[in-house]
């Protein structure tokens, strides 16, 4: 692995997983599905999900447009209108 370069944030936070995980399961999305669109393999996206790695900044943020989120804890658009 290379050297740490700013664009390597890390979400610190260990409740990041766990936010990811009951997004993905309230969309009925399934881990496989979830770790194709963002280009990781599902048992990496298991060890995100499970607080056992901690979850880059960019796939983070990736993640949750992924799965339909803009902001902590709030709905987008599209859920609000459902």
């Amino acid at each position: 692995m290379g050297k740490f370069t700013p664009e390597m944030k890390i979400i610190q936070s260990s409740g990041a997983g766990m936010e990811l995980k009951l997004a993905r399961i309230r969309k009925g999305f399934h881990l496989y599905e979830v770790a194709r669109q963002v280009g990781i393999s599902p048992a990496r996206l298991s060890q995100y999900e499970g607080g056992h790695r901690r979850v880059p900044t960019d796939l983070y943020h990736k993640l949750r447009e992924v799965l339909g989120q803009t902001q902590r804890g709030r709905k987008s658009d599209d859920e609000k209108q459902s």
